[in-house]
This record gives structure tokens, C-alpha cells and sequence, in this order.
């Protein structure tokens, strides 16, 4: 800490214990926080991998009970007592607020915490308001909803976004996407995700933790339409959840198309082939297996599932494809770019914010397999620039978006009154 620093007592929230991108961001803002001498503590619902790791770091952990995404109005109020009753035992200087759901109940909890204290210190007892921070990881009117259901889900940012002091956006598209609503601009803060050293392990061993027993069977066999220039097979990898916003189908219909491209000079080359990992688990497995089977890519495209620590595993990928619907500013394409891997990825959210098209990546259309076939297409018959593309993205990653320019542009609104 900084000797003109404050020492502050940050409370940061979060609805879910899993280990996504949001998660991510609360573990890395908290340690870091921790370690610049300030008193942190962490609540969430459940005891997911994201309790496991905070535990490990030092870094105080508070379960909170009934918190999950679905909306039920019983839990929920039970859930906003908790909250005040947090509040209340804690104390803190600051509540930082993340996901949708834990923003629109904790930014209420919150103001009404703050009133409370307004009239004890107007009555001089003591009174300590929080300023509240909440940091919107991406909108839900994004996804594919009814009218009806984006309207509805709108209102309930623009309601969080009024009741917070602050809200960061992690994009400039993101702050764009909800700039426009009444009384909001000047509430909105856009500080990008950052992320620190990367460690992978080495490449066989990454593949073996993959693929286990079927290692052998994908990375030997027929080609896929093409073989690489040098005869090696070509990893083409992505960490995602299964779900239908991740745009996986469209990835798997590219393989489909690839498999059928067989008039490149590429494909004169014999004996390699062309495999994509998928490292997630969610709801769409079975359609993605069905979908594999239906197009006869059972040894070309492999759902992995959830693996620990998977960006330990970014070592196994020659490519990183990530071919979302939607995206906020997702930290699979900083781990992936920050390990120099050249990088496919669609043109949406925040991610042209990281990418420049053919400089430090390759951007495509979503929902277009045929582009996810051209790209893939144009990396594996020039192998340099791959090299190229990932040496760039990883300098423009190093020096733009790492995890120390997040928590000290953070650690500034947390004071800016």
C-alpha cells in the first residue's frame, strides 16, 4: 500500500462460486487488493471452485445461503436480509457488486444499508455508509429473449446502475450498450479485464490431461480435409461453457466445412490432421454431440468437459478459436493471447477492443461457419503467421491489459467521490 493510501475494508459479492469470467475477476481484484495491504473479504452462494482458490490465497470467504440465478421471491428475500445482515457484521468502506442478479439485490440492500447509517450518523452514532460499486460482465438483454423479456431485464440494469455509485463496464461496448438509457452515462466507468503471468504446463502433458485414453486416436488417423504444411497435427482449442451464447455449433459446422475443402494446396500434404478441443461443460452437451456424430467428426472434435485450471492447458492449442454470439470482454481471449497463441475469434462485444483484424488476431463474423472455415483455413496454410499473430496479441495484451492497470484504475474509482 501506498503511504497516502487509505486502507480500505472492501466487501466484494458475486452470485455464483464457479470459476467463469466473472469469477475470475473477483479472485484476481481480491487477492490483489489483499496484497496491497487492504482488509478484503469475499461472499458468494455455494462452495464452488472459486471459494476453493480464495481459501488457498488467504483471502476471507463468506457463504451466502439461497443465492443461485434463478429468481424465486421467497429466497430472494431471505437472501436481501442476508445481505443487511452482512452489511451489518461487516462493515465495509466499499461493496463491489458482480452478475446481474447480486447487482440488483445487493445495490438495493446496499442503499437501504446506507440510509440506515445516513440517520445513525445524522444522530451521532456512528453511522458508516459503503460506496457501492457494481461491474456489469456483460447485459442479459444480449442473449437471445423476447421483447418483452429484454425490456424487462433492461430495467433492472438501468434500476442497479441508478442505485450503484459506480458501475465499470469491462468494454467500451458494453458501456455503449446501456449508455444511452436515462441518467446513466456519467454513471458508467469503463476499466478493462487484465490478467497477470500466465503458466501452461508442457505440451504433451497438456494434451494427455485433454484427450486421456483418446490421444492416440485424434492425433493420429485420416486428415480433416487438410493436413498441415509441416505433417504435424494442428490443435485448434477453446476454453468455453457450453452454451448456446458461446456459438460452439457454428465452430463444429466451420470443422464440417473444412473436412469438405479438399482443393487447397495444403491438403497435397499427407498423413496430419486437424482436431478441435472444446474445454467447458453446460447445457448443450448432448445437442453438440449429436451434432458431432450427425456430421462425422467423432475423431476431429472433442468435448473435453470442465478441467481444473484449464488455462494450464492453453499449451495443448496451436489456435484459439472463440466463435461467441455475444461476449463483454471474456478473459479466455486475454489467457489465450497472453500465452502467444494466434487467435480466432468473432467481432462482437468488446472483443475488437483487443483484436485488431489481421494484425493481432483474426475477427469473423458470428454465426458464420463458413468464415470460422476460411480463417482456419488461411492459419493453416501459413503457418508464420500464426507466430506472427500470437507474438503480437501477447505484446498488446502485456502492455494494455494486464491484471495491475485493473486494480489500480479500480482501486482510483473505489476513492473518487
Amino acid at each position: 500500500m501506498e503511504p497516502t493510501e487509505k486502507k480500505l475494508k472492501i466487501l466484494y459479492l458475486i452470485t455464483k462460486s464457479n470459476f467463469g469470467g466473472a469469477q475470475r475477476y473477483v479472485y484476481d481484484l481480491a487477492t490483489e487488493t489483499k496484497k496491497r495491504g487492504h482488509d478484503v473479504v469475499v461472499g458468494f452462494g455455494g462452495d464452488g471452485t472459486l471459494a476453493k482458490k480464495l481459501t488457498e490465497a488467504g483471502v476471507r470467504t463468506i457463504s451466502i445461503e439461497g443465492l443461485w440465478r434463478d429468481i424465486n421471491i421467497l429466497t430472494d428475500v431471505k437472501t436481501f436480509l442476508r445481505l443487511l445482515d452482512c452489511f451489518a457484521s461487516e462493515r465495509p468502506d466499499i461493496i463491489h457488486l458482480n452478475s446481474s442478479k447480486m447487482g440488483g439485490l445487493g445495490a438495493l440492500a446496499a442503499r437501504l444499508w446506507n440510509a440506515w447509517n445516513w440517520i445513525f450518523s445524522f444522530l451521532g452514532r456512528g453511522g458508516h455508509p459503503a460506496r457501492i460499486i457494481f461491474t456489469g460482465h456483460g447485459w442479459a438483454f444480449n442473449e437471445e429473449r423476447t421483447d418483452l423479456e429484454r425490456f424487462i431485464i433492461g430495467s433492472l440494469h438501468w434500476l442497479t446502475i441508478q442505485l450503484a455509485h459506480q458501475t465499470i463496464a469491462v468494454s467500451r461496448k458494453t458501456r455503449e450498450q446501456v449508455g444511452a438509457l436515462p441518467f446513466s452515462w456519467h454513471k458508467l466507468t469503463v476499466i478493462h479485464n487484465g490478467v497477470g503471468t500466465i503458466a501452461t504446463l508442457p505440451r504433451e502433458e497438456a494434451l494427455s490431461l485433454i484427450l486421456g485414453e483418446k490421444k492416440e486416436a485424434f492425433l493420429s488417423g485420416a486428415p480433416l480435409g487438410h493436413s498441415t504444411p509441416t505433417g504435424e497435427t494442428l490443435v485448434i482449442g477453446t476454453l468455453a461453457e457450453l452454451h448456446k451464447n458461446k456459438g460452439l455449433s457454428y465452430a463444429i459446422e466451420g470443422m464440417a466445412l473444412l473436412k469438405k475443402q479438399t482443393d487447397l494446396s495444403a491438403t497435397a500434404q499427407a498423413g496430419a490432421k486437424v482436431i478441435f478441443l472444446i474445454l467447458g461443460e453446460g447445457e448443450e452437451r448432448k445437442r453438440l454431440e449429436d451434432q458431432i456424430n450427425k456430421l462425422g467428426l467423432e475423431e476431429h472434435v472433442f468435448l473435453a468437459g470442465n478441467k481444473e485450471n484449464g488455462v494450464e492447458l492453453l499449451s495443448a492449442f496451436d489456435v484459439f478459436l472463440l466463435p461467441s454470439i455475444t461476449e463483454a470482454f471474456p478473459y479466455a481471449i486475454l489467457e489465450a493471447g497472453k500465452a502467444g497463441l494466434p487467435i480466432v475469434a468473432t467481432a462482437v462485444g468488446g472483443i475488437p477492443e483487443v483484436i485488431d483484424d489481421m494484425e493481432s488476431g483474426i475477427l469473423i463474423q458470428s454465426k458464420n461457419p463458413g468464415e470460422v472455415a476460411r480463417a482456419l483455413s488461411y492459419l493453416i496454410k501459413y503457418p508464420e503467421r500464426r507466430k506472427e499473430l500470437g507474438g503480437a496479441i501477447a505484446k498488446r495484451i502485456a502492455d494494455r491489459f494486464n491484471v495491475e492497470t485493473m486494480v489500480n484504475e479500480t482501486l482510483a474509482l473505489y476513492t473518487n467521490t
